[in-house]
């Protein structure tokens, strides 16, 4: 009852911010079905409604960024937690990284975004307020 309970704050919270950052990537049809475990089980980002495993690499990595990006932006009223991505969106087209990039921008308001990676290009479509790079 009480994991019921909780499932049922969180899931409209979190659909609706997956859903806001992923019309930012994938244009204003894009929507989401979670599942009992709020992953994304079904998305469309074509007009059509798939399952998660039958979209493509570069696709489902993005879903996976959007839907860290949302959780880590509402999960705390105090600003949220930290978004750390370790060499992500190697799967991603270069058009889709722009859009993906905004959303990062856009994301990042309500949570810290760190990003590392070794091909810094990817993320040249961020508006990153700092950059560090290490030797």
């Amino acid at each position: 009852r009480h994991r019921y309970t909780a499932r049922s704050r969180y899931l409209a919270p979190f659909r609706k911010k997956i859903e806001s950052l992923g019309k930012i990537v994938f244009g204003p049809d894009f929507s989401v079905e979670l599942d009992n475990d709020l992953r994304i089980a079904k998305a469309n980002v074509t007009g059509v409604s798939m399952p998660f495993d039958q979209h493509s690499g570069g696709e489902r990595e993005a879903l996976g960024v959007i839907s860290r990006l949302a959780c880590a932006s509402i999960v705390s009223d105090s600003g949220g937690v930290p978004l750390i991505l370790d060499d992500a969106l190697g799967l991603t087209d270069p058009e889709r990284l722009k859009t993906l990039g905004a959303a990062l921008t856009v994301g990042a308001r309500g949570c810290q975004v760190i990003a590392l990676t070794c091909v810094p290009g990817r993320y040249q479509h961020v508006g990153a307020e700092k950059v560090v790079t290490i030797f």
